[in-house]
């Protein structure tokens, strides 16, 4: 399936993802670590039915009638756009390398960190290419523009990118519905704020972010009508500067918890000297707010990756937008603190499950801030709709200056 998001939308996720990370990296070798076994999940992926579908009638392969040994060494080259240890982002990413080298036969993994969009991250991913990859993984909107030119140009190798809308025969764009985790963490919030205000740190207004901000402000809504969600931008990913201010800034306003949607860790360590409760984002941030965590919601794609690498293995890989889920194992949350009391626990994993059966976050009547009517009672927000979201519901307090009027 080929979805291309509006022109608006491209600009600003373009724009959005836009910083000031150097212009240039090291491509790094990964450690080899090659499991005795593929896990169960990525077999039963390889004898559904779809996988059956790829051979040939003969009982071969795909790869195996286009000459390519099925049990061959898979390189696979991925690029960060910061660097891994400062970022949680890309940590889920490097995560997911991590994956496949120790859950998938037969595959090599390279990296390469803090290069952004631009000649130089297409000079890297021509060098992967030549070096004898087959696949190649970006994890930055920046980078979509070069493999789509790429995707043409090298119509045997599989690119796999985070994010966007745009795809080819050989090019998956992934996302998730980050808004199940965050309205998991909603309901946790309106459940522990004493103040009835919390405070949620996001990086630029573009759709994405909106869209889990939303989602964070869905489940407030859920389990406390009354609490507002206060929220700053920082206009970057990743700028710890401006990260911690946007945490003080709440925090003197007399927010009582704070959610955020940053890689940094800047905020959980403002949240830790001041004594205020939090919720992270990306990755299990604990470390950094030891005694103020309540959990963090954590995306995890490594799964997913391996299917795809199994695919090229075979030969069945075709490029499709791909929004990945809470039954795709891409969301989930980091272990809860001791401050979370047992009936909140019992109460998020009900709604987990609600999600597993289909449930979905934005169900009608829904209105935004300004009292306008977007989701019809009966109705549910979904797919691109919930992708291009410029709006904001009723209980957030959104402070965007240069919003859209609509």
């Amino acid at each position: 399936m080929k979805k291309c998001g509006k022109k608006l939308i491209g600009l600003l996720m373009a724009v959005a993802m836009v910083s000031t990370m150097a212009l240039s990296g090291c491509k790094e070798k990964a450690p080899e670590t090659t499991a005795a076994e593929t896990k169960a999940q990525t077999e039963a992926e390889q004898n559904t039915p779809e996988a059956a579908g790829t051979e040939s009638a003969g009982g071969e392969s795909q790869a195996q009638a286009d000459g390519k040994d099925p049990n061959r060494l898979i390189k696979i080259g991925f690029l960060f756009s910061n660097v891994i240890s400062t970022d949680a982002w890309a940590q889920t990413h490097e995560n997911a390398r991590l994956y496949l080298e120790e859950n998938c036969e037969n595959v090599e993994t390279f990296k390469v960190e803090n290069i952004a969009g631009g000649a130089d991250c297409e000079r890297v991913m021509r060098e992967y290419i030549n070096d004898g990859c087959e696949i190649i993984v970006g994890t930055s909107f920046d980078y979509l523009d070069y493999m789509l030119a790429l995707a043409d140009e090298y119509p045997d190798i599989a690119f796999i990118n985070g994010s966007g809308y745009e795809t080819k025969d050989n090019l998956s764009v992934y996302i998730a519905k980050l808004e199940q985790g965050r309205y998991l963490t909603g309901m946790m919030a309106g459940e522990l704020t004493e103040v009835d205000k919390i405070g949620y740190c996001s990086s630029i207004p573009f759709p994405d972010p909106i869209k889990q901000l939303n989602g964070f402000a869905a489940g407030v809504a859920a389990t406390n009508p009354d609490a507002k969600v206060v929220t700053l931008w920082s206009n970057s990913f990743n700028d710890p500067t401006t990260d911690a201010l946007c945490a003080n800034t709440l925090i003197d306003q007399g927010c009582d918890l704070i959610c955020i949607d940053l890689s940094s860790s800047a905020v959980a360590q403002v949240c830790e000297e001041r004594g205020v409760k939090f919720i992270g984002s990306s990755v299990d941030m604990r470390e950094f707010a030891p005694t103020q965590q309540l959990t963090s919601n954590c995306w995890t794609w490594g799964p997913w990756m391996a299917k795809q690498v199994e695919a090229v293995r075979e030969g069945s890989f075709k490029g499709a937008w791909c929004e990945l889920d809470i039954n795709d194992g891409a969301i989930s949350l980091a272990d809860y603190s001791d401050a979370v009391p047992q009936n909140v626990i019992d109460m998020i994993e009900e709604q987990k499950q609600k999600f597993m059966d289909g449930e979905e976050v934005f169900v009608g009547p829904l209105y935004d801030n300004t009292g306008k009517l977007r989701v019809p009672e009966g109705e549910s927000l979904t797919g691109e709709a919930a992708n291009s979201m410029q709006w904001f519901l009723p209980n957030v307090i959104d402070n965007w200056a240069d919003k859209p009027v609509d």
